[in-house]
């Protein structure tokens, strides 16, 4: 019998299984590959907090975006970093290969016994103590065990142009490339064309690269990103990651708030008596209430006629914030810029 059971290696499964000291722990990822193409990884310097990069790794840092509203453009500063998340995937799968035993097998199903979790593959079974759910969007270990959602799913794809790239994001809210956001990314060698949207994902991609026109499309890629933080603890396990919602509603990103619950949950399962629902709280303690708050947002910005979301985003683009990538709306409110994003709402 193993003490834990990780199914899915991604970011999130890869380092939650790095961290695991004196344990027998077995992790199944269905791909030898670790999975498909992924758009690019944008971070901020907080992923620095959690490992050492290897240079490969590390596409670009840039710390500029023009964002775009029909014929309105403004620039945003911060500082991010460009990764190569594929290579990611490897370093932590290297990492993890030290500390646990890995098995690139598909899992057809899950069920509970007295003694524990077992896992069935159509190679064998495996017996758990304890079992974690790291296993994407259409998580297997949330459907059987949680039978609870994330909130919202948005929809991604994106594409690979051999050009030139410049040395800044191109961010766009124009309305006739998606109802949330779409962009063009400099990445090493090539430029990423990209959106995500909760609706007409097809119909919206077909505008952009029409609009766009990218030179010479090499790659294409398609996403389902899950937001809203369900339940992500339950009697023998917990979820980790895109399979429980741990991403932000803003921009759909999820990869520090990964690592950060896969931090808290390995100081858990690294003590003798686990508290798994202590993991849980500890999550919506740190990044809970900002998902909560982006997801408040997103939902007032969707009512705003077009008139006042081109409004909004001059404003926001002449207001010279510079808001934490991660914790926009908890660094707004711990640094006393409330009066400020009231203004920016006020006038629309």
């Amino acid at each position: 019998m193993y003490d834990i059971a990780i199914i899915g290696g991604g970011i999130a499964g890869l380092y939650f299984a790095s961290l695991l000291k004196d344990k027998k722990v077995l992790l199944i990822e269905e791909h030898k590959n670790l999975g498909p193409r992924r758009c690019s990884g944008i971070v901020s310097n907080r992923i620095n907090n959690f490992f050492e990069l290897p240079k490969t790794i590390i596409e670009k840092e840039v710390n500029k975006a023009i964002i775009s509203y029909k014929n309105l453009t403004g620039i945003i500063n911060f500082d991010s970093i460009v990764l190569d998340k594929e290579r990611l995937e490897w370093f932590l799968l290297r990492e993890a290969k030290k500390c646990v035993e890995i098995k690139f097998e598909k899992v057809n199903k899950i069920f509970e016994d007295y003694y524990g979790v077992i896992i069935s593959t159509k190679n064998e079974d495996y017996r758990t103590k304890y079992l974690v759910g790291c296993d994407g969007p259409n998580s297997l270990v949330r459907r059987i065990f949680i039978k609870e959602e994330p909130k919202k799913f948005y929809f991604g794809k994106f594409c690979y142009s051999k050009e030139k790239s410049k040395d800044y994001f191109q961010i766009f809210f124009d309305p006739k490339y998606s109802d949330l956001f779409s962009w063009i990314a400099p990445r090493k060698g090539k430029v990423e064309y990209g959106l995500i949207s909760e609706k007409k994902l097809s119909y919206y991609y077909e505008n952009f690269l029409h609009d766009k026109k990218p030179k010479y499309i090499t790659d294409e890629g398609f996403g389902v990103i899950p937001t809203g933080m369900c339940k992500c603890s339950f009697d023998k396990g917990i979820l980790i990651g895109n399979s429980c919602g741990q991403t932000k509603p803003l921009t759909g990103g999820g990869i520090i708030y990964s690592l950060i619950a896969a931090k808290i949950a390995a100081k858990e399962f690294n003590k003798d008596k686990p508290n798994l629902k202590n993991y849980e709280k500890e999550c919506k303690k740190i990044f809970g209430k900002e998902i909560k708050y982006q997801l408040w947002l997103r939902k007032i910005y969707s009512k705003l006629s077009d008139k006042k979301k081109e409004k909004l985003v001059k404003l926001i683009s002449n207001s010279k914030l510079k808001i934490d990538m991660d914790f926009p709306v908890t660094d707004i409110l711990r640094n006393h810029k409330m009066k400020v994003l009231r203004s920016l709402f006020s006038k629309v």
